[in-house]
């Protein structure tokens, strides 16, 4: 099995836009992350309520 190594020969303009793509990507990964964990912190406690 092989890889091809590709290069993307891109402006300025095209790079800013990139980079932002990738920003907001990261953003909503991180944002839908924590809506994930706090919905997992909720449970347990909710949980730990109705053993009382």
């Amino acid at each position: 099995m092989y890889a091809k190594k590709l290069e993307l020969k891109v402006n300025n303009q095209e790079r800013s836009k990139m980079s932002q793509c990738a920003g907001y990507a990261r953003f909503v990964y991180n944002y839908g992350l924590s809506m994930v964990n706090g919905t997992q912190a909720m449970t347990k406690v909710n949980k730990r309520a109705m053993r009382s």
